[in-house]
């Protein structure tokens, strides 16, 4: 579902909150293959303090352009899951593509599974917000 090997790095804060919305997920919460993919990056991403990510990355409120290779640009907010909205271009960091979004840096492939099942790619091709950058370190 995700990119292939990329590093990804990720916020303290954001890193925490993940791990911390897994923990409290109810046992049917997430289908089995976005639950796992979700743990995988929990494990094996990088974390940097907030003050310290460049200013490249996807966070979380993070509002970026993807370049699609069928579909063209499309703008999207990266948001936790009680806020998120498709149709508005929020999109929840617990789905297939908010999961591939976060820790990637512009310029990078991003690849996801859309709910109709077919794989979607697209290139990372600006952030055009991240509250780190603008330095707005909210809690």
């Amino acid at each position: 579902m995700l990119a292939p090997a990329q590093e990804r790095v990720m916020t303290e804060l954001d890193h925490a909150r993940l791990n911390g919305m897994l923990a409290r997920l109810p046992a049917d919460g997430l289908p089995p293959e976005i639950e796992e993919t979700a743990y995988d990056l929990v494990d094996s991403a990088v974390t940097v303090p907030a003050q310290q990510i460049d200013p490249d990355i996807v966070t979380m409120r993070s509002r970026l352009r993807l370049r699609g290779d069928r579909d063209g640009d499309m703008v999207v907010t990266l948001v936790y899951p009680p806020e998120s909205d498709a149709a508005a271009g929020r999109i929840s960091v617990l789905s297939p593509l908010g999961l591939a979004l976060i820790g990637h840096r512009v310029g990078q492939l991003i690849q996801w599974q859309g709910p109709d099942r077919a794989t979607h790619r697209a290139t990372l091709a600006e952030i055009l917000y991240q509250p780190e950058a603008a330095k707005d370190f909210g809690v």
